[in-house]
């Protein structure tokens, strides 16, 4: 599959999802805006000093500030710090040890990634802020230490806009799964309740 297929695809779905579906406001426009500069941005890049950065990743680390909610709280700010190693851990476990990479790292990556996080932290909104900086974070440190050994990759290139897309969707079908069955469970035990009143009436009759 080409690079960047996904990343165009899921931010096209989230475009539509953000214009669309979301209430009027500050947060819908702010969303659609990074959303479409992300997709303008993909193909171009930009050289910082021994560095090479994508457009994209640029508007991504800028509109991180939007979640400065994450500094509010030491374990926040640990539980980012946590996924950021273990984002840097498995790219450079596939480049010493690919043989090991028992799955592609477009699902491999997202899958350990979104089970980290789900264990660590519960509430949908700071998943997606500590996913956003810990990868961010991490792709970052990853080109800072290949730099060190004379080995220049672009930051942020299509394939880690691939992984992170999927790691994003990832989380929302978790996320619109566990509200469905949270729904669910409240509707049955709405359903069950008369049919208990009603047993206990008829007990009581009868003696």
């Amino acid at each position: 599959m080409t690079d960047g297929l996904i990343f165009l695809w899921f931010s096209w779905i989230l475009w539509i999802i953000v214009t669309f579906f979301m209430r009027k406001g500050r947060k819908r426009t702010y969303f659609a805006c990074v959303l479409l500069l992300l997709i303008c941005g993909s193909n171009m890049t930009w050289e910082i000093g021994e560095y090479k950065v994508t457009f994209s990743f640029l508007i991504l680390f800028v509109s991180l500030v939007f979640f400065h909610t994450i500094a509010q709280s030491l374990y926040l700010l640990f539980s980012a710090f946590t996924l950021c190693l273990a984002y840097t851990g498995i790219l450079f476990w596939e480049q010493i040890t690919p043989i090991w990479m028992f799955l592609p790292r477009m699902i491999l990556i997202p899958l350990v990634l979104v089970t980290i996080i789900s264990v660590l932290i519960k509430s949908f909104e700071h998943k997606l802020a500590i996913g956003l900086f810990g990868i961010t974070f991490g792709e970052i440190y990853h080109s800072v230490v290949l730099v060190r050994y004379t080995i220049r990759e672009p930051i942020g290139d299509t394939a880690f806009f691939d992984m992170l897309m999927t790691f994003l969707m990832l989380l929302t079908v978790l996320e619109i799964l566990h509200k469905g069955k949270t729904v669910l469970y409240a509707f049955a035990q709405t359903f069950s309740r008369p049919t208990v009143k009603k047993h206990k009436v008829h007990k009581t009759l009868n003696g």
